[in-house]
């Protein structure tokens, strides 16, 4: 009775032992956005939206493959790029850049509901940002979930007047952009309150909550920048752990732990340096090895996923914005883009301009230069992907916030749709002149 007493605590031992490193790991699961304010926002309709089939599975047999040996350049260029930030030793900002946010300090400022903001608020936002203390820190970091980059070190979102057209909701100044986890930071210092550090990733900079950043040693940069990575090809996974949940977006990159082969996230110890932890995934399907190949399968897998989803002001609540769309589209395949639309102008590879063609001409050159699933077109303020040509017509994929009306107010479609590029030249109200086949300036090809 002794003996078999002594076999099954031995048995349970064991199996307590082989389980443990399992409840150690995360998991990495399908998932949705959390629905938000921007769910709720009216959503209005055009020819376009209606009739354009919002689907790239049929333009994407438009799609040129890109060869092996181009795609391994442009992903050794966005690795390197990626990682940078870990390489500086200063932030390198100019004067202009580290000062603009106090321009809002001058101006009129609302909150969400219309109530003015008081000058003192903005007083205590200038000393609590402690720009005294301006790379003081200078320490190797990453984020430790999805984050929220913010101009000011605080969560209070601020507007200008809601009450003019294409202000108000959901365009918060303060949210200058989103981080995925396992972004690379520089850290130049805290806030005067402790709970803000001002960091620059690769393509943004601004304020992160202490806790969503951990920094990092030279032994975990070497685990990490190890040349083979993989990246989420599904949006709106999430990371799972008995005391943390983060979402995961599509063209989130996590390294591969050599001997594993399981994929590293970073996680925040009590000493607020970063561990590495390995993410359990039996889903297969939701991350591949960076890149995937750039063909006709792959660009329709990653598009669709984009159309449909609200706009989302520099990713507020969890959705994108025009350059964000255009940003996590190219990701997978190994391209990299900035954060706003003016930087990713100079991002590709040849740039066409197209600023003073006429209309009828400008059409004809988007149709010969731009290259499906490879072209931006530009104008200032928005940037869209070319996916094509349908019945002699240019189509575009854009996060697109609305049209221009006669009256100066807005038609609002608030979402990522596929359209033509004279979205609305059916209705009388939509204003001739601000079409984007009028207005677009640029061609970027890569």
């Amino acid at each position: 009775m002794k003996d078999i007493m002594i076999k099954q605590i031995t048995s349970l031992l064991l199996l307590f032992c082989f389980t443990l490193p399992l409840l150690s790991e995360a998991i990495l699961t399908t998932g949705s956005r959390p629905k938000s304010l921007l769910d709720k926002m009216p959503l209005k309709n055009v020819a376009d939206t209606l009739t354009i089939k919002q689907n790239t599975t049929c333009l994407s047999k438009q799609v040129k493959p890109m060869s092996k040996w181009e795609q391994k350049r442009y992903d050794r260029a966005y690795n390197k790029k990626f990682f940078k930030p870990w390489f500086r030793k200063r932030l390198n900002l100019s004067w202009k850049q580290k000062k603009w946010q106090f321009v809002f300090a001058r101006q009129k400022i609302y909150t969400r509901y219309g109530k003015r903001i008081p000058r003192k608020w903005f007083n205590y936002q200038r000393r609590n940002s402690n720009f005294k203390k301006y790379e003081s820190v200078l320490k190797s970091a990453i984020t430790v979930r999805h984050t929220d980059l913010k101009i000011y070190p605080t969560k209070q979102d601020f507007y200008y007047n809601p009450k003019r057209v294409g202000e108000g909701f959901p365009f918060d100044y303060n949210q200058n952009s989103s981080l995925n986890i396992n972004t690379p930071l520089i850290v130049s210092h805290y806030s005067k309150d402790k709970k803000w550090v001002y960091v620059r990733s690769s393509y943004a900079y601004g304020w992160l909550p202490v806790r969503d950043i951990a920094f990092v040693s030279k032994y975990f940069k070497k685990q990490f920048m190890n040349n083979n990575y993989a990246i989420t090809v599904r949006d709106n996974l999430f990371i799972k752990d008995k005391n943390f949940k983060s979402i995961v977006k599509l063209g989130t990159i996590f390294p591969i732990d050599p001997k594993t082969k399981k994929y590293m996230m970073a996680t925040r110890t009590k000493s607020g340096y970063a561990k590495v932890k390995l993410l359990n995934v039996k889903k297969k399907w939701i991350i591949s090895k960076k890149p995937i190949k750039f063909n006709s399968t792959n660009v329709a897998l990653i598009s669709n996923q984009l159309i449909g989803e609200r706009y989302g002001w520099g990713g507020k609540m969890l959705a994108r914005d025009c350059s964000s769309l255009t940003r996590d589209f190219f990701a997978p395949f190994g391209i990299f883009l900035r954060r706003n639309s003016k930087e990713q102008l100079y991002d590709g590879k040849r740039i066409t301009s197209i600023r003073w063609m006429s209309k009828k001409k400008k059409k004809r050159v988007i149709l010969k230069k731009a290259k499906p699933f490879r072209s931006l077109l530009y104008v200032q303020g928005h940037i869209t992907l070319y996916v094509g040509e349908q019945n002699g017509e240019p189509l575009i994929l854009h996060n697109y916030w609305g049209a221009r009306l006669n009256n100066r107010k807005k038609r609002i479609f608030g979402r990522a749709i596929l359209t033509t590029t004279q979205i609305g030249k059916e209705r009388r109200d939509i204003k001739k002149r601000a079409m984007l086949l009028n207005t677009f300036s640029k061609i970027i090809n890569f």
